[in-house]
Order: C-alpha cells, then sequence, then structure tokens
C-alpha cells in the first residue's frame, strides 16, 4: 500500500522514482554567446563611426589600429657610395644599384643577395620575379630574376624603354637606328622573337600579356599639322613569321591626343593612357574608364600601373586656405569606384600593384585599391622620393633609405 507521501506525489503527477529532471542551463556557453554578440556590435558600430566620420578614421588609425609610424621605429640601409645611387623595389626586396653593383636587401635592412652590373642610370621594368633592366640609351639587355642574370643581349642602336611581363617576356623600344623607332621582343631564355619597324613614327611604349601571345605598343605621329596617336596589338605567334603584316588590330585616337602609357590587363586588355583621359582597348573597342579634363576638376596626378585599377588625383579647396587630395580608384573589371581624401595638397603620387602612396612631403599615406589606409609615415625631413614592392616600401632620403611593411 502506497504512504501518503506517494499518493500526494502521484496526484501532482510525479513518484519518488520519477523525479521531474530539470535542465541546467550552461552559463558557460551562455557567456560566450553574450561575448561574441558584444564583440560583433562593437565591431560593426566601430567600423560604422569608421567609414562615415573622418575626424573618428583619424583617431581609431592612430590609436587603435596603430598605422601611423614615424622615422625613427624603422630598419633603415645606408647610402654611402660615391658613385651615382639607384633606389628600387623588385618583389619584397629594396635594391640598390652603385658603384657597379645591384644589391637586395629584405624588409629588415639586411643584404641579402648582391650582382655585378655595370650600370650607372638605368631604365627598367619589374614584374613578378623579374627585372628587365638596360643603362639609359645603352645597348645592352639584361633580365634578373633573384640573383641571377638570366641573359644578357646587346642591340643596334640605343634602348629608351623596356618592358617585362610576368613570364619574364621582355620588350624594348630602340632609337638611334635608320629607323624612327624599333621594337625588339625576347623570350624569357633571351631568344629574339621578332622586331617591329616604325619609319614614321615614335613608339612611346610596348607591353606584352601575360599569356605570352600579343604585344600591344603605343605610337605618336608628330609630321604632320596634327598629333595622331595609334594603339597596336600584335599576335606575337604570327609575328614570327612576319611581324609586320599580323597587326592584329589598330585603334587610332582623335587627332593631337596624345597617348603617354600603355599596359596589359587580364591578357586581353590593354589600359591606354592619354593627356585627357584613361581608357581600355579590349576586343576591338575602345571605351573611357576615367577622365584626365573634367570640367571644374583639377586632376593633378593618374597612373595606370596598378593592377587592376586605375586613379586620378583631384585637388579640391575645402575652406579658404585648405586644400585636400581625391582620390577616385577605378576598378578595371567593374563601375566600382574608390574614395579616399588626403588632407593636403600632394607634392607626388606613387603607385604599384595595389598600393598607392601619396607624399606631402613629410609625410604620406599608403592606401591600397580600396580605399583604405594601410600606413601613414611622418618624417621631420623631406622625403626625396618613395618606391613600392611586394608588402613593402622604401622612403628614400639623401643618406638612406627607410623600410616601410605594408
Amino acid at each position: 500500500m502506497k504512504n501518503i507521501k506517494d499518493i500526494v506525489n502521484i496526484t501532482k503527477g510525479k513518484t519518488q522514482d520519477n523525479e521531474p529532471k530539470h535542465k541546467k542551463m550552461n552559463k558557460k556557453k551562455i557567456i560566450i554567446a553574450i561575448s561574441i554578440a558584444v564583440i560583433l556590435l562593437i565591431v560593426g558600430i566601430t567600423m560604422l563611426v569608421y567609414n562615415s566620420s573622418r575626424d573618428a578614421r583619424k583617431f581609431l588609425d592612430r590609436y587603435l589600429f596603430r598605422k601611423n609610424i614615424t622615422q625613427e621605429k624603422l630598419d633603415s640601409i645606408e647610402l654611402n657610395y660615391d658613385s651615382n645611387t639607384n633606389v628600387f623595389a623588385y618583389n619584397k626586396y629594396i635594391c640598390i644599384l652603385a658603384e657597379n653593383k645591384l644589391m637586395e636587401y629584405n624588409s629588415s635592412g639586411k643584404l641579402e643577395k648582391e650582382i655585378n652590373l655595370e650600370i650607372n642610370n638605368p631604365v627598367y621594368s619589374v614584374n613578378n620575379k623579374y627585372i628587365a633592366i638596360s643603362e639609359k640609351n645603352g645597348s645592352k639587355i639584361n633580365l634578373i630574376s633573384g640573383a641571377d642574370i638570366l641573359w644578357t643581349k646587346d642591340v643596334d642602336g640605343q634602348i629608351s624603354k623596356i618592358n617585362v611581363n610576368n613570364n619574364g617576356y621582355v620588350s624594348a623600344i630602340i632609337t638611334g637606328t635608320t629607323h624612327k623607332s624599333v621594337i625588339a621582343i625576347y623570350d624569357k631564355d633571351g631568344n629574339e622573337l621578332f622586331k617591329i619597324y616604325r619609319s614614321n613614327t615614335s613608339v612611346v611604349d610596348s607591353t606584352i600579356s601575360n599569356d605570352n601571345k600579343y604585344l600591344a605598343f603605343a605610337e605618336v605621329n608628330t609630321t604632320g599639322t596634327t598629333i595622331q596617336s595609334n594603339v597596336r596589338t600584335i599576335s606575337i605567334e604570327k609575328a614570327k613569321e612576319a611581324a609586320e603584316e599580323y597587326i592584329t588590330y589598330t585603334y587610332t585616337a582623335d587627332s593631337n591626343k596624345l597617348i603617354l602609357d600603355i599596359e596589359y590587363r587580364d591578357n586581353d586588355k590593354v589600359i591606354c593612357m592619354y593627356d585627357d583621359e584613361i581608357a581600355v582597348i579590349q576586343n576591338e573597342n575602345n571605351s573611357t574608364l576615367v577622365s584626365l579634363n573634367e570640367k571644374d576638376k583639377n586632376v593633378n596626378f593618374a597612373n595606370i600601373n596598378l593592377e587592376n585599377s586605375v586613379y586620378r588625383a583631384i585637388e579640391e579647396n575645402d575652406g579658404l586656405f585648405n586644400t585636400n587630395t581625391v582620390l577616385e580608384i577605378r576598378a578595371i573589371n567593374s563601375d566600382k569606384t574608390s574614395v579616399y581624401t588626403v588632407e593636403g595638397a600632394a607634392k607626388y603620387i606613387y603607385s604599384f600593384n595595389n598600393i598607392i602612396a601619396v607624399s606631402l612631403g613629410q609625410e604620406i599615406e599608403f592606401i591600397n585599391t580600396n580605399g583604405w589606409l594601410l600606413k601613414s609615415y611622418s618624417s621631420t625631413q623631406e622625403v626625396q622620393d618613395v618606391v613600392i614592392g611586394n608588402g613593402i616600401a622604401g622612403i628614400i632620403y639623401q643618406d638612406r633609405v627607410e623600410i616601410i611593411n605594408l
């Protein structure tokens, strides 16, 4: 017989042998979930404030993200050479060319590689792991990778400009011959593939697609009453048989439109910089990416040497005495335009790959192509020059190069 306690329990829907099990809450999981939610909320609010307020962005860049750096905190390379000294960036190295040697320094300022190279006033092109380099108006081309000179070639005439693509194919513009301009093309092993001869036009630039299939060159004809600029593309494979007969496409610009520079992108796009616009030629179609003479806009810098973007810099007055530099960075493969404003008038702008460096003299801001500040550098001295490589930059003074890791 059940006792009175069992009867009471049965009445309440439970027995001694079947006590209700209350699920215990896991306090640790709750704390973690709340912490994650709070962190996400803080990050969201921070990014909202960062994007919407210039003053807040400056404060957060300086005190939270620690993007501001000064010269005394950086590794440096001393420049104490008696001969002419040239500084440039190659891959992840800062290179010093002096006293017939090319010296490559790492991000800590340590000398890693040294190459004997009898060049005093270089003309060069850097792409991926390759440097194509020559004496300005000299007659010898060198292709370098790492610590090795892969090949050296002599040419008839004077080398005025040189270009190397991602795979080590080289095009060199040669003057001082019976023709007004000659373009010589070499593969990565130094084999001459063909030459292009231009009798009446000056070739201002050349570029090879990264699939090694096409050469494009820009030429200017000034023999008439007006300037005429042309961009021609050539099939490299067919040009090995008869170069002049295998011009696959010619784009003729409007009269008095001066072409300055060209770059191949995505194997089928030729980016062209004229004196009044930046345009793209693709599948025999020409379209404007960026205008450089837009009414009421003071465009003082522009370039096409970024990896997948082009930019222009507009000087704007902000009040009576303040001047800002507005960077407009336009993606090549979309309509996306990123905007970044630098407080001050740019003295010069440097760019390479996906980095733009705006120099104000004693201050330099490094910005990526998404319009985000990477580093802000300040000095007590006027900066002479800036070089940019892959994840590295060099701030050049008369006696040293300071190294910034980007």
